[in-house]
């Protein structure tokens, strides 16, 4: 797993530093929709970077063996230790996130009957999509003397964009992403971008058609709401956020009229890297199985496993075969014990130990290729009984 998560920081990292750098920089000259439906390429590169790679299938009768003695001392990998501290802040994310669901479902008061789909709430400081599945909109208890009735039709029409736009499903998506991805700060830097480009775009779709007095009374509405909102993070759009409001007070000031240029430059680009990660994941030509083509399968790095201690007690030596994969990371992948003697007694040490082995990746055009198919048996021999001798001089 951990393998795989840093696999992925590459495609990732660039995908979110150019968009990051598109909201901050060249959001305010093009079409709101335009810069959302960008980040799109997010999960797109992370799909296309997994794409099946190139397998080189090895005869099976050829086999490596490996010799393991007695060595009963336990040791943590690094790799365990990177795992246990991503699990560490899976699970923190993970409880904060419902705790949070769980507070704001336990508010949700009477339905508000004038509008469809519409609650009150008591945790509410603002308007709000809540929820990731059948989402209803939240109100706070404030709403009716807070809004005019202009205002309350505008902020409403604005909750319903999201929902229009499926936000509560990108939110969700995105949030599983930050889950994953927590340890890269470029992620919490980008969830902040989004949330303003998805904010940025429902006002558009609000007020495309809207006369000045409504963009006013929107934009009054945004100032009340922003003086109500709450500091703490925020995991569902809400109408009025402080950071993103002097954005989105200025972009009502001065709409983008989008520059078709920029527009299209930056979809070459984004198309260029979605194109780029393709590539470099696409299968070409089989590769024959011979050994002038493909790397030795020697391991670079080799964890000795435990020799079980009922074993040695028992004076029991063994084996056990594995058949495997390298990919194309170099990592030991779908392990699978064939063969074992005494059966069981070998086989979760070995199995636990050779997880962690990792080999040089056969190439093919100075690219890592999977290799599959390949034989290997830990031979669990004790140590021997040290030989006794006499010295003895010959007959004179």
């Amino acid at each position: 797993m951990i393998d795989w998560i840093i696999a992925q920081q590459g495609v990732l990292s660039i995908a979110l530093a150019l968009l990051i750098a598109n909201e901050r920089l060249a959001a305010v000259k093009l079409n709101p929709v335009f810069t959302y439906r960008l980040w799109a390429l997010v999960p797109l590169v992370l799909i296309l970077n997994n794409l099946p790679s190139d397998v080189v299938a090895l005869a099976s009768n050829t086999i490596s063996r490996y010799v393991v003695g007695m060595n009963t001392e336990v040791t943590v990998p690094p790799s365990t230790v990177y795992f246990s501290v991503w699990v560490l802040g899976v699970c923190s994310i993970v409880l904060y996130v419902g705790l949070h669901h769980f507070t704001l479902w336990q508010s949700i008061d009477k339905q508000e009957k004038a509008f469809p789909n519409t609650h009150f709430s008591r945790k509410a400081n603002t308007p709000m999509l809540f929820g990731f599945i059948a989402p209803k909109i939240l109100l706070p208890y404030s709403f009716h003397s807070t809004f005019t009735d202009s205002q309350q039709a505008l902020v409403l029409e604005h909750e319903n964009m999201h929902l229009r736009h499926l936000d509560h499903v990108w939110n969700a998506l995105a949030l599983v992403l930050a889950t994953v991805f927590w340890f890269n700060p470029l992620v919490w830097i980008a969830l902040k971008s989004f949330r303003l480009n998805q904010e940025l775009a429902c006002d558009f779709n609000v007020l495309k058609l809207k006369s000045d007095n409504d963009k006013l009374n929107y934009a009054k509405a945004l100032i009340q709401c922003a003086e109500h909102s709450a500091t703490p993070l925020t995991l569902y759009p809400t109408f009025g956020e402080k950071t993103t409001m002097i954005k989105r007070i200025n972009a009502i000031k001065t709409p983008s009229k989008g520059n078709k240029m920029l527009a299209m430059a930056i979809t070459s680009v984004a198309i260029l890297m979605a194109a780029n990660t393709a590539l470099a994941n696409m299968p070409s030509q089989p590769v024959e199985s011979n050994k002038a083509q493909i790397n030795s399968a020697a391991p670079i790095k080799r964890v000795e496993p435990i020799y079980p201690k009922k074993a040695i007690k028992e004076n029991l030596e063994g084996f056990v075969v594995f058949k495997f994969d390298i990919s194309e990371k170099g990592a030991a992948d779908k392990i699978v014990v064939v063969k074992s003697s005494p059966k069981g007694v070998f086989d979760k040490n070995a199995l636990k130990a050779f997880k962690q082995w990792e080999f040089k990746p056969a190439t093919k055009g100075g690219k890592p290729i999977r290799q599959k198919g390949l034989l290997v048996q830990l031979d669990f021999k004790l140590a021997p009984e040290p030989i006794t001798t006499k010295n003895t001089l010959p007959p004179m």
